[in-house]
């Protein structure tokens, strides 16, 4: 065969020659590929998200008999706020019943045990989420409200299973330069009794991002994340094998100082794992933000040493219905306890 393109080449006028070369460099397009990474928003240019295909027929593995189910997720405002609307200026509303829907929909969709939610408002907000969620068929009848200095967003857990105690903190004051602030949000601790002992579920949600003339974001951020890691050092110091999940929205990326404050030194026994899953798509990101076209993995889950032998990895996994941005800016985890 290739003797006879060098034939070719060598008796063809050059004019034919020189089109043949021009219409074959038409031809290659440089190729756009997307890394998959979530901090990268080069490839979107909607200020909605692309959604979620359905997912692909693989069977599930089945469930151990002892298994439990926890979903973290930030619900985007389930309070009362200032809201903007087509028909005048803002006015204080609560979250959209079409927002509510969709929220309820997919929480009971997931049929979690354990449900720790960050941005719920009031704990009458977070017993009407309750009530919605038992009126859908999904009952979890305990329920704990936490949080900080924040009077707008909190943080909440529901649960199927009975709370054993728990030991939240309001009020956790950190100086930046010469003055004080206290954490935004506070952190909900709530001890649950697993098939494998009683185990401390930690909620919180750091400072965003969104930039303020009076501070620091970041370092506000990670003041927050070192009074986190003192509140797990002290469980552990009382008990080293104590068994902790922590979980809700951290504001921020891997590989960033407060998520290495918070999850310790690995390889030691303080050491909080990440529960590293994916959606349906082998994609990570958690969060998606509009304004800045921008896909982002700020929400997580963080076990100790004790309780990561638990976690079926086969079946957890970052909640990617297609309708997601109908209930929230987020989406949620779902991690199952019990081999």
């Amino acid at each position: 065969m290739q003797p006879r393109l060098n034939l070719f080449f060598k008796n063809a006028p050059k004019i034919i020659l020189g089109a043949f070369f021009l219409c074959a460099s038409c031809k290659q397009e440089p190729k756009v590929t997307n890394s998959g990474q979530e901090e990268d928003s080069s490839q979107t240019h909607s200020s909605t998200p692309a959604k979620s295909p359905p997912s692909e027929a693989t069977p599930e593995p089945p469930a151990s008999p002892d298994e439990v189910r926890f979903l973290s997720y930030n619900l985007k405002n389930y309070l009362t706020m200032k809201r903007y609307s087509r028909e005048g200026p803002p006015t204080e509303r609560t979250k959209p019943e079409d927002e509510i829907d969709a929220l309820i929909a997919i929480i009971v969709n997931e049929e979690p045990d354990i449900l720790g939610v960050c941005e719920i408002g009031t704990k009458e907000d977070l017993e009407d989420l309750q009530s919605r969620l038992k009126t859908a068929g999904l009952d979890l009848p305990h329920i704990v409200h936490a949080g900080g200095m924040d009077e707008t967003r909190h943080l909440g857990l529901l649960s199927a299973l009975p709370v054993e105690r728990t030991d939240s903190e309001h009020h956790l004051p950190f100086t930046l330069g010469d003055q004080e602030y206290l954490m935004r949000r506070g952190i909900l601790d709530a001890t649950v009794t697993l098939p494998e002992g009683p185990t401390h579920f930690i909620g919180v949600h750091l400072k965003s991002k969104r930039p303020s003339e009076a501070y620091d974001e970041a370092e506000m951020r990670l003041n927050e994340a070192r009074l986190l890691r003192e509140h797990v050092n002290k469980i552990q110091e009382e008990d080293p094998e104590a068994r902790v999940v922590v979980y809700g929205d951290f504001n921020e990326t891997r590989k960033m100082p407060p998520l290495s404050m918070i999850m310790g030194r690995k390889g030691s026994k303080g050491y909080l794992g990440d529960i590293f899953v994916k959606d349906s798509r082998k994609e990570l990101w958690t969060h998606y933000w509009s304004y800045q076209q921008q896909y982002a993995r700020f929400d997580y889950v963080l076990v100790s040493n004790s309780v990561m032998p638990e976690v079926n990895f086969s079946r957890s996994y970052i909640a990617d219905p297609e309708n997601f941005y109908d209930a929230s800016d987020h989406r949620a985890i779902m991690v199952a306890f019990g081999r």
